[in-house]
């Protein structure tokens, strides 16, 4: 597990802060669409009051020709041509203007193009009479469209009842209708500007119809929407949404989230490596640098956790101590003698098994923590098979070869009753070794002599 554990560490660091940018990263943007939409409803508020500016000013010409119909109960041609072609010249939008009394066009302004509309006879059309008998009941001007206009093309029509004096002085008489058909494109000319100045998409609907304005996904993208009411009781509805949609507002740029995420990942790596580097120091506080065994301090941890676990199990502690390897360090350099250590170590784990472990103690002085039941004559062939390696001649880099002997001392744990001390252990090992050196005797005879 604890190998793991740096990348388990780098791997938790990064999701930690890939979740903390991406946390914030949210409730930025969640920010940036709340200002969003406050800007999106204020641009759809301009566009609505573009339309209410360009419908007012139109509506006037209209509403004149009414009161001057009204006050003088008729209107002659000359009269209607000198007002109409003043009032439309104002008003580039207006499409034309008629007169129709008795629900029948008489005259329009201007005629050329829209010959067609005179003599219609609303009555006639059915598409058209609704407005025209809506606006006879209420009496107020109603706006319809956009529409097909019979003249051609698509327009709004508006249509302003008259009525004069009748008996008593009050206006009863009903006289006919002044009709004002406005172009569509010029209308809503003002709204490109503003949703090309914003960055959104607009669109326009009569309420519960189709789209005669702007893309009709603009309503399916969660839009900020408004209505228009129309004169006559009608109304449109307009809605707003950022071109590309919400999910493209976005409160930071894509290359500062790209750096962010960048950032998020080069700190887990961070954490992995740090952690990394504290095992590996660890590791190597507990190792010996030139031969990679375990060193004294790990040895005399080691032993003492073994004293604690042996009983009832039987364990052995085999110190070995090299025989001529001084000669080989004054004659070859201690490279040389560096590269003996070194082989030395690898033979050493060559007769370890899984649950034994070997040391260097320092200098030329190794040892073996032999742990598990082995009998005597088990006990005594490792040792003796260790000694053997160990003799084996070194092959130095200019092809020479170098040898060296080795002295054994071992001593089994526990050793009776009374309870030891690990450092009982290593003196009974130690005092084994220094017999065997004293004597002269071979790594075979040192491990008969158990102490």
């Amino acid at each position: 597990m604890n190998r793991y554990l740096p990348v388990l560490t780098g791997l938790l660091a990064w999701l930690v802060c890939a979740a903390l940018v991406t946390l914030l990263l949210y409730y930025a943007d969640a920010k940036a669409r709340l200002e969003a939409a406050v800007n999106v409803r204020i641009a759809l508020n301009d566009a609505r009051d573009a339309i209410d500016r360009r419908l007012e000013t139109a509506l006037a010409v209209p509403e004149t020709l009414a009161a001057v119909i009204a006050a003088e109960e008729r209107i002659d041609k000359g009269t209607f041509e000198a007002i109409a072609s003043r009032l439309v010249r104002a008003n580039p939008s207006i499409r034309n203007v008629a007169l129709a009394p008795g629900n029948v066009i008489t005259a329009v302004h201007p005629l050329r193009g829209n010959e067609a509309a005179l003599g219609l006879h609303y009555a006639e059309v059915p598409a058209q009479y609704e407005a025209v008998q809506e606006a006879m009941r209420t009496r107020r001007t109603v706006i319809a469209g956009p529409i097909a206009l019979v003249q051609g093309g698509t327009g709004l029509v508006s249509r302003t009842p008259v009525f004069v004096r009748g008996a008593g002085g009050r206006d009863t008489r009903y006289w006919g209708m002044v009709s004002l058909a406005v172009d569509v494109a010029p209308l809503f000319v003002d709204i490109r500007r503003v949703a090309d100045h914003n960055g959104l998409d607009i669109a326009v609907r009569r309420t519960g119809d189709e789209t005669f304005f702007g893309d009709p996904g603009v309503f399916a993208a969660k839009p900020v929407s408004m209505h228009y009411p129309l004169p006559g009781g009608g109304r449109w509805e307009l809605a707003a949404a950022p071109h590309g949609g919400w999910a493209s507002v976005r409160a930071v740029p894509w290359y500062v989230r790209i750096g962010l995420h960048t950032l998020a990942l080069a700190l887990g790596w961070l954490a992995y490596r740090m952690f990394a580097s504290q095992g590996r120091d660890r590791m190597l506080a507990g190792r010996d640098a030139l031969t990679g065994l375990l060193n004294r301090k790990s040895f005399d941890r080691q032993l003492g956790e073994a004293m604690l676990q042996s009983q009832p199990r039987s364990c052995a502690l085999v110190l070995i101590d090299l025989d001529r390897f001084k000669p080989v360090n004054d004659n070859y350099g201690h490279r040389a003698g560096d590269l003996v250590l070194q082989q030395v170590a690898e033979r050493l784990l060559q007769v370890a098994r899984g649950s034994d472990t070997a040391y260097r103690l320092g200098g030329d002085e190794f040892a073996l923590l032999l742990q598990g039941e082995r009998g005597t004559r088990e006990l005594f062939h490792l040792v003796e098979r260790a000694a053997e390696l160990i003799r084996q001649p070194v092959v130095l880099p200019d092809r020479r070869s170098v040898s060296v002997g080795a002295s054994t001392g071992v001593a089994v744990f526990p050793s009776g009753d009374e309870p030891e001390r690990a450092s009982d252990v290593f003196d009974r090992a130690d005092r084994a070794l220094y017999r065997c050196k004293a004597e002269g005797r071979s790594a075979a005879a040192a491990a008969g002599s158990v102490a």
